[in-house]
């Protein structure tokens, strides 16, 4: 008996390695994972699955009341009832290894657009997709024209790191697409903005437009945008903005307020708007002997022509990107638990000093987290390894969304149990 028990235990210790490597994304070579693709389940575990697995999310967007977009395994999927149930809407691709869609941009709950990128060694090249259906249908195009790409003494052309765009429109017609391509060096890469006036069909270059690294991008109306990215000469993001549809441009500077000067490291973010004249802007800035990090907000009410000093949070200990939003007026913090976030509303005329802040509210601040809310009380935050979870009361409570199929687990008796 004892014998049996012991070859029982090293068959289970051989066996279990094999049955978790099945879980990733792919082919199967077992009966109980083909039986597991063919319910829909596109992760398999023995025993018990760990948490979040199944369902790592990348990128995703709340666009409206229960109404969103979440990527996970490189499908795309969408939802209409807060994650309750979800449709898979990834656009078609072209054969090809080197295809990957490099961004993907709603509107609205039913206009939306995304980018193919695929490297040639001779010419990039990018494909647009686009939908009026939430995804149900794609139409796509080539972009064209593209300028040469820069080799940066590469003469094979060699696949370039980073290379990719992202795209914004501000109506169904007038969009922008940033391209960029990372060099041989992390301190060299190749980016130009395009424009479109007929909704994606032809392109033009915006050639004044400035060149930044990993450019992110707002449309606010046809004529007006801002550009956010890393310039030549600054480890940090720089702003910029365009009111007569990216022929000219200026680089947005506003002044550290007193509680944080001297500055010696400014980080801006995109602004945000509620409509053409008011909106915020979020800027960080390390300072200070240990250099500790301040998050100021500055408000406009003439559409970002200039800038006042609305609200701040001083003195956080650690130096890093504090994930934060604005949404309605309201500035929302996370911290705390990564399952259950506590989320913190700072004021218009706050001034905090977190690091004697008598409720601690920002002790264990998430850093990085992609967070996605359409009003105060509703959103998104991408939380530890990948795990999407929402909240429709500020946080109070939260619920944990897993887009796409829903994993199963393999019992030593080799039923299919859905994850829970």
């Amino acid at each position: 008996m004892r014998m049996t028990r012991s070859l029982l235990l090293v068959t289970l210790l051989l066996l279990s390695p094999r049955v978790w490597a099945q879980n990733s994304p792919g082919g199967s070579v077992t009966p109980d994972a083909a039986a597991s693709k063919a319910q829909g389940a596109d992760v398999l575990w023995y025993g018990k699955a760990p948490p979040g697995w199944g369902g790592v999310v990348g990128r995703m967007k709340l666009i409206a009341s229960g109404v969103g977009w979440a990527e996970r395994g490189g499908r795309f999927y969408w939802t209409t009832d807060n994650g309750a149930n979800w449709t898979d809407i990834t656009p078609p691709s072209s054969p090809g290894p080197h295809e990957r869609i490099s961004d993907i941009f709603f509107l609205d709950t039913h206009r939306g657009w995304a980018l193919f990128a695929r490297y040639d060694k001779d010419q990039p090249q990018f494909d647009l997709a686009s939908t009026t259906d939430a995804g149900a249908t794609w139409s796509r195009t080539q972009v064209t024209p593209l300028p040469a790409p820069a080799d940066y003494g590469n003469p094979d052309r060699s696949p370039l790191g980073g290379w990719g765009g992202k795209i914004a429109f501000a109506d169904s017609l007038h969009g922008w697409i940033n391209i960029s391509l990372g060099g041989e060096t992390m301190n060299t890469w190749w980016s130009f903005l395009l424009v479109t006036s007929d909704g994606g069909r032809s392109w033009k270059q915006a050639r004044h437009a400035p060149s930044l690294a990993d450019a992110d991008t707002l449309l606010v109306t046809a004529s007006e945008g801002w550009l956010l990215g890393l310039g030549e000469d600054s480890p940090f993001n720089v702003l910029y903005v365009t009111r007569d549809g990216a022929h000219s441009w200026q680089q947005v500077s506003v002044p550290a307020p007193k509680e944080v000067f001297p500055a010696t490291e400014t980080d801006y973010h995109l602004p945000t708007f509620s409509d053409n004249l008011h909106g915020n802007l979020l800027v960080s800035y390390a300072h200070g002997v240990n250099d500790s990090v301040s998050e100021v907000l500055f408000a406009t009410d003439d559409g970002g022509q200039t800038w006042k000093t609305d609200r701040m949070v001083t003195n956080f200990e650690d130096v890093g990107s504090i994930s934060s939003t604005v949404t309605d007026s309201t500035w929302i913090i996370p911290s705390g638990g990564s399952r259950h976030p506590r989320l913190t509303e700072v004021g218009a005329g706050a001034r905090i000093d977190a690091s004697n802040h008598a409720a601690s509210v920002f002790e264990g601040r998430r850093e990085n987290a992609p967070l996605s809310f359409v009003s105060p009380t509703e959103g998104w935050i991408v939380v530890g390894d990948g795990e999407l979870i929402s909240t429709t009361d500020g946080g109070a409570t939260w619920t944990a969304l897993t887009p796409g199929p829903q994993p199963h687990v393999i019992q030593p008796h080799g039923s299919f149990i859905p994850r829970q």
